[in-house]
């Protein structure tokens, strides 16, 4: 008769097991995602592009690395910095479809929920744009069509001549199906929905709250990531809550600085995070934003954290930009990936890291060629970018 393992050495003799399982399933992925990471623009190929006085000469640059296909078949009309970013979104979703195909059958959907952030990023950006009376072109450039959405849906929503239009597009999407039946946006009338897509301007703090919703959406799927029973999917389930915790600290000092009143913030406050509610609504209840900005300091555990941190506060004091702090968290959030890069061994967590990664070298080229469309000294833009 079979006896159960129980104990220590059951345990043992289970993982015994697992681990030639674990090797066969992502043994290809993870070989392939490490063998990509040495093709990421370094610091120096990013100090290049800073040192060209044109967007025309960073375009010649970046044809001349992993980016130059990109460049093929862009519209000539475009502005140079937004052929760039048209390149980099393409770059990126190319990326992504990669991982997609090799990524192993059981790590799939948490790959999909990672990768829906994207799906955020075009729904707002297309809502934002309109706000501002951007053009489709100057649109488009800046969307990364690397979420659950095919691109024929994103351009129905771009496309959309009425506030119709855009809801059913959204709402036809997977995407959009999932996020109209969801907690995050049941208390937003659908009435109410429709005046945002038909006129984002005309109330900024609505179309606030429809924007903070699709946050709250985001994480919220983000937390099913650990009930799927993979242990190494912690590893992105804790990156997504720090990601959500640096959200929040950013959104309770805007906030602040606007001088919002505690009940306004918190409802503006995306769960998912790390950190408890009465932790976000101590720092919501500051006398000021010194006060605010010393209750934040004691999110960040290690001393470069909060080393960083400090000289951000020195910088906010001579220029008042809120920015200063969001690449504080830009900077710890790629260290967090690089360590999931390193460490996750036959595991979803090296491919997404790499993401993480990929995310910030597309951020980085952004900030540079937008930097010198507005005639920003190069000094100025390197101080944005993040390197690990």
């Amino acid at each position: 008769m079979l006896r159960k393992n129980t104990g220590d050495g059951g345990i043992v003799a289970s993982m015994a097991r697992l681990l030639p399982l674990k090797a066969f399933a992502y043994g290809y992925s993870n070989a392939r995602v490490r063998s990509m990471r040495p093709h990421l623009l370094a610091r120096r190929q990013a100090e290049d592009l800073l040192k060209v006085n044109t967007n025309a000469a960073v375009i010649e640059y970046l044809s001349r690395t992993t980016y130059r296909n990109d460049f093929e078949g862009l519209p000539s009309r475009m502005k140079d910095e937004e052929r760039v970013e048209l390149a980099v979104g393409k770059n990126f979703a190319r990326t992504a479809q990669k991982l997609r195909r090799i990524t192993p059958k059981q790590s799939s959907s948490t790959l999909e929920t990672f990768l829906n952030r994207y799906d955020i990023h075009n729904i707002k950006t297309i809502l934002l744009a309109k706000k501002l009376g951007r053009s489709k072109e100057e649109t488009q450039a800046l969307l990364v069509p690397a979420g659950s959405m095919a691109q024929k849906e994103i351009a129905a929503m771009l496309t959309a001549k009425n506030a119709d239009d855009f809801y059913s597009a959204m709402r036809g999407t997977e995407f959009g199906a999932k996020f109209f039946t969801s907690s995050s946006i049941r208390n937003i009338p659908k009435e109410q929905i429709k005046a945002l897509f038909q006129n984002p301007s005309s109330d900024a703090a609505k179309l606030d709250v429809f924007l903070s919703s699709l946050d709250f959406f985001y994480y919220e799927m983000a937390s099913t990531i650990n009930a799927e029973g993979d242990s190494d999917a912690k590893k992105i389930s804790d990156l997504l809550r720090y990601e959500a915790d640096t959200k929040n600290i950013m959104t309770i000092l805007r906030l602040k600085r606007g001088n919002a009143d505690k009940a306004t913030i918190m409802k503006n406050v995306a769960r998912g995070g790390r950190l408890s509610r009465a932790t976000l609504e101590k720092i919501a209840s500051a006398k000021d934003m010194a006060e605010a900005l010393s209750l934040s300091t004691a999110f960040f555990m290690s001393k470069t954290g909060k080393d960083e941190f400090a000289a951000a506060e020195q910088l906010y004091k001579a220029d008042g930009q809120l920015s200063h702090f969001e690449v504080v968290f830009e900077r710890s959030m790629a260290r967090r990936s690089l360590k999931a890069l390193r460490t996750s061994i036959m595991s979803i967590g090296a491919i997404v890291g790499f993401l993480f990664l990929k995310e910030g070298e597309m951020s980085n080229i952004q900030k540079i060629v937008r930097g010198k469309a507005l005639g920003l000294p190069a000094e100025k833009v390197s101080q944005m970018l993040i390197f690990v």
